[in-house]
């Protein structure tokens, strides 16, 4: 008998779970409340919730919110083609939906997950024009509906106004809630708010050039190069993409900790920097890592090698402009700090720098949609001196 492979064993998964909800169908009606912007109103659900981790955290449970997230792609732009959430119904009865993701299950959500999650529900309202309806929020965590509020990913989608301000702030903490873009403007905006965002973590401007020179050009240049390179017309993207990147930020002063998440739904590192690298150093350095892993049947196997090929060589020997450029500025500066870390997820690979010889490579069977960066620096207690 023919051995299965990651393949064939997703495939069955599949089938068998959408067999469970068909024979389950109509056996779980419900009365819901339904957010469709400011309006709530009452709906009855034919199926069963789908529940996400109560854990939506992608360093400690990254392969449960992965598979999650790409759920909820699908789930989200099924609908393009025809594009209605609710099922009209005549004379006074309620509207039905078939089935409902219930976001109440969350018990904490890491700022990361929280940056995906809006950027999927932005992609959302951009392809069909409305946003896909919120259930039963009135029963949703506290503290995950103040951190996703803070973010803004409310406004979002229409249930609260855009807000004057960028940043939110407390006497040691302050907030930079999401920003999208796709061209240069939009990009400067967001250069301000991280300059803002290192001003109010330094506000005596005494920090080291090896330590602010990163803070305010490899951020920079990771958003522009996702607009140049991160949705190339000759990639066949598995979901429809809007062609823009998402990033936020949080500063503590009273840790002196900086925390900067950039997001896209591109084609991916593993993907363009393979193709960009011309090198057979870099290739053999991909190839010496993949040898010493385990076989496995996942196909974004080799994954977290390609990352951390990019994060080790940029763009020194491949000769062409890429957006893994601003990666190794990025080590540099947890290296000059106390601490710090840097975490990139991208498709199916996991690369984690937390200093020199401290590097973790890890590969997953499913994708988080595109490269996630986050980058977290804690600053020297004495600003003078670096490690």
């Amino acid at each position: 008998m023919k051995r299965n492979d990651f393949q064939r064993r997703h495939w069955h998964r599949s089938r068998a779970a959408n067999e469970l909800r068909r024979r389950n169908r109509g056996k779980h009606a419900k009365r819901i409340r339904i957010w469709v912007g400011e309006d709530v109103a009452f709906a009855i659900s034919s199926r069963a919730p789908t529940k996400p981790p109560a854990i939506m955290c992608l360093e400690r449970n990254t392969v449960e919110v992965t598979e999650f997230l790409e759920n909820l792609r699908r789930r989200l732009l099924r609908p393009i083609a025809n594009p209605k959430w609710l099922t009209k119904t005549t004379g006074n009865s309620l509207q039905k939906v078939k089935g409902y993701l219930d976001f109440g299950a969350i018990k904490e959500i890491s700022t990361a997950a929280a940056l995906v999650l809006a950027a999927e529900y932005e992609r959302v309202v951009s392809i069909i024009g409305e946003p896909p309806p919120l259930i039963n929020l009135d029963e949703w965590n506290e503290d995950v509906i103040l951190r996703l509020w803070q973010l803004g990913f409310f406004t979002t989608i229409g249930i609260t106004p855009k807000p004057d301000q960028f940043m939110t702030s407390s006497e040691d903490v302050m907030t930079l809630r999401f920003l999208s873009g796709s061209n240069a403007q939009e990009t400067e905006a967001a250069d301000k708010m991280l300059v803002e965002l290192g001003n109010f973590l330094d506000p005596d401007n005494d920090l080291p050039e090896e330590i602010r020179l990163p803070l305010t050009t490899a951020l920079s240049e990771a958003m522009i190069n996702v607009r140049r390179h991160a949705y190339p017309d000759d990639h066949r993207f598995r979901f429809k993409h809007i062609n823009r990147w998402w990033l936020t930020g949080s500063a503590d002063r009273a840790r002196r900790k900086l925390t900067v998440v950039i997001y896209d739904q591109g084609a991916t590192i593993p993907i363009t920097y393979s193709k960009l690298s011309e090198s057979l150093d870099i290739r053999e350095w991909i190839l010496s890592i993949v040898r010493i892993a385990p076989k496995s049947d996942n196909p974004f196997a080799e994954d977290g090698a390609r990352i951390a090929a990019a994060a080790k060589f940029g763009n020194t020997q491949t000769g062409k402009s890429y957006r893994g450029k601003g990666l190794p500025d990025m080590q540099n500066a947890i290296d000059c700090c106390e601490n710090g870390r840097l975490t990139i997820l991208s498709r199916g690979g996991r690369y984690v720098y937390e200093g020199k010889d401290r590097t973790s490579i890890a590969s997953y069977p499913c994708s988080i949609g595109g490269t996630l960066i986050e980058w977290t620096l804690t600053l020297p207690s004495d600003p003078g001196r670096t490690v």
